[in-house]
């Protein structure tokens, strides 16, 4: 494949004005399931691969850690990788061992005393912990601040939960910011982003990391190499 000038690429270096350059997110695609996606999704521009391992329910992203190792061997250099999994402090932390990914992405129902443990074990790692935040649950703010407070590297805003993250969701922008006021950490964006309303929700939202998924894919598990162009598009950003 041809090696592709990226519109993230281009906004990040330049300083034309059709986006404020100290708005621009990084950008993580998830549920990479192929080598030949991974060279996709690097070649246009995206920081950030992740790789759902191990998965405490059926997804169809899910990789066992043999397949995840395979695939992130072949990620090539500048390219960040994020394993996105879920289940106990132990089994999280043999994972990240195993694995030796740059962020471990907790996406269940971990606890902050969980979390906690989770950063202290990795602190001699270059591993960073990413959380995800249970939006479906009560007082989503102070649980923010005490995700926040285990020194977790970063969490994660989507609106989907575990049981319904195969059927997509949408940003909710409003509770997003409510979120990123609350805490200091990076708050990342996920949750019904596609090429077609990005520039629009990183407008509303300006956050410094977005996560798509199921809105660069042709079916579950398999990337649209049309669809990831776009997202990466000049014209795009243009708008």
């Amino acid at each position: 494949m041809e090696m592709k000038k990226t519109a993230l690429h281009y906004h990040k270096t330049t300083t034309h004005n059709f986006y404020d350059i100290t708005m621009c997110p990084l950008i993580k695609i998830c549920g990479i399931t192929r080598a030949e996606d991974v060279v996709i999704c690097a070649e246009y521009g995206a920081d950030i691969l992740g790789f759902v391992v191990d998965y405490p329910k059926p997804v169809p992203w899910n990789l066992n850690v043999e397949q995840a190792k395979e695939l992130i061997a072949g990620v090539p250099a500048g390219v960040k990788t994020c394993v996105v999994t879920g289940g106990s402090a132990e089994k999280i932390i043999r994972l990240a061992r195993e694995i030796k990914p740059d962020f471990m992405q907790l996406h269940y129902k971990e606890t902050p005393q969980d979390v906690a443990e989770i950063v202290e074990e990795l602190s001699d790692t270059d591993v960073k912990v990413i959380k995800f935040l249970p939006v479906d649950g009560e007082n989503l703010t102070e649980l923010a601040v005490a995700y926040e407070q285990t020194g977790c590297y970063a969490l994660l805003y989507d609106p989907r939960n575990p049981d319904t993250a195969h059927e997509g969701g949408k940003a909710d922008v409003s509770a997003y910011l409510k979120l990123k006021e609350a805490v200091k950490c990076p708050v990342i964006l996920a949750g019904g982003i596609t090429p077609c309303n990005v520039a629009e929700l990183i407008s509303q939202a300006k956050p410094p990391i977005i996560d798509l998924m199921t809105g660069v894919e042709k079916t579950h598990g398999v990337k649209d190499e049309e669809k990831v162009k776009m997202l990466f598009s000049k014209q795009l950003w243009q708008q």
